[in-house]
């Protein structure tokens, strides 16, 4: 397994054929339907392309045919969309069935118990993917019968357990890059949560589908949907330490979403408002959001790097401690995003030792990450005999060849 090095970096190419059409940044990132922070880290190489689709679109965008000319690598080096996850085929199954397919319809507190066990399971499970993938389309059809038989408070209990699931089904669904299925989800969390009537379901439910649109690009419209999201809230959270939690979490997604879009003082300031919101809640985890003052420097540390500040983004995300969290997805990620900061500053000795410590917290996490196989092949351009070693064992670990 041989990198390819090339003179002119990817980023530089972007940029080169952007100013031969005469385009500015913004004029691309409309054009490609993501935010302008985004393609500035494309050409700075802060950020690596992660998919030939996007390379595509890109090419198309500055009217470049052959993609060995914008990428400077053969097509079999560049980055490419993994094969379709097995466990994905039967999850569209169930949540586009037209009628759940199930004998017979569980018990209400059966339901609850079944999402809560999967829930567990995927952010303490360092298999994660492999023990979620079997249960979730049972537990689709399941949900949705249960609801089927059920109603007044009963129902609405039924629906506060099929938004819970659907949370899981979209957090699942967005790590194996189905989108069409976390697209669903989202909605569908949404509608269980007004059909349950609950403030706090519905908080939570926007906070997923603020997630959704973030993770495709939509930035604008994930900051109004948080916006409406906590304007609701903040009526009638009060002390109710379930809903400032989840007010928290929502404050949170926010802040990243300004830093996308380049502001910096919003960013900072929601990130200040939560930071007054975990000191009243301490570490909480409800609708299986989790915030509290360890989420929330992982949170800054991430906003700040976005602010193309990689050495402040080290300076905050070093003092974290990082195994107060429970969930081996904050873990995961945010020792990926130190890896992605020391990459950004060329010290891959500390790049690769994070990205090992990622590594350990879930291997299969490691393999779908799309920051964490960038990284790597970012890496692997510049080897050297000291890093080699490492870096080419975990570059077959996570598929980047």
């Amino acid at each position: 397994m041989d990198p390819v090095t090339d003179p002119m970096p990817p980023g530089a190419r972007i940029k080169l054929y952007r100013k031969r059409r005469g385009l500015t940044q913004d004029v691309c990132a409309q054009l490609k339907g993501c935010s302008i922070g985004a393609w500035r880290k494309w050409e700075s190489g802060e950020r690596s392309v992660n998919s030939l689709a996007d390379w595509i679109e890109i090419a198309r965008i500055l009217n470049v045919r052959d993609l060995h000319r914008l990428t400077g690598q053969p097509l079999g080096v560049m980055p490419d969309d993994p094969a379709e996850h097995e466990s994905v085929r039967p999850l569209r199954a169930a949540i586009t069935a037209y009628a759940p397919a199930v004998d017979q319809a569980p018990q209400l507190d059966e339901l609850r118990a079944a999402v809560r066990l999967a829930w567990t399971g995927w952010y303490q499970s360092r298999q994660r993917y492999t023990y979620t993938a079997p249960v979730l389309p049972d537990l689709v059809h399941a949900a949705r019968a249960t609801v089927a038989t059920l109603d007044g408070n009963e129902r609405r209990d039924a629906q506060r357990a099929t938004a819970d699931l659907y949370l899981l089904v979209r957090a699942y669904a967005k790590r194996l890059g189905a989108n069409d299925i976390a697209v669903i989800a989202a909605d569908r969390a949404l509608n269980a949560s007004y059909e349950a009537d609950d403030p706090a379901y519905r908080a939570a439910s926007a906070w997923n589908m603020g997630q959704v649109l973030s993770n495709r690009g939509h930035t604008e419209e994930s900051v109004d949907l948080c916006q409406q999201a906590i304007a609701d809230l903040q009526r009638t959270a009060g002390t109710d330490p379930v809903r400032l939690s989840v007010l928290g979490g929502l404050h949170l997604l926010l802040s990243i979403q300004y830093a996308r879009l380049r502001d910096e003082r919003r960013t900072l300031d929601i990130l200040d408002r939560a930071d007054e919101l975990a000191r009243r809640t301490g570490e909480t985890e409800h609708h299986f959001i989790f915030f509290g003052p360890t989420n929330v420097q992982i949170h800054r540390a991430a906003a700040v790097l976005e602010l193309s500040r990689p050495a402040e983004a080290l300076r905050i995300g070093e003092r974290v401690d990082v195994d107060r969290s429970p969930s081996i997805e904050r873990r995961h990620s945010h020792l990926t995003h130190l890896a992605r900061a020391y990459a950004t500053k060329r010290e891959d000795l500390a790049a690769i030792t994070m990205l090992l410590r990622a590594d350990r917290e879930s291997p299969e996490e490691s393999a779908l990450n799309l920051l964490m196989r960038s990284t790597v092949r970012e890496l692997l351009t510049r080897e050297t005999p000291t890093t080699r070693p490492d870096l080419r064992v975990l570059a077959d670990r996570v598929g980047v060849v």
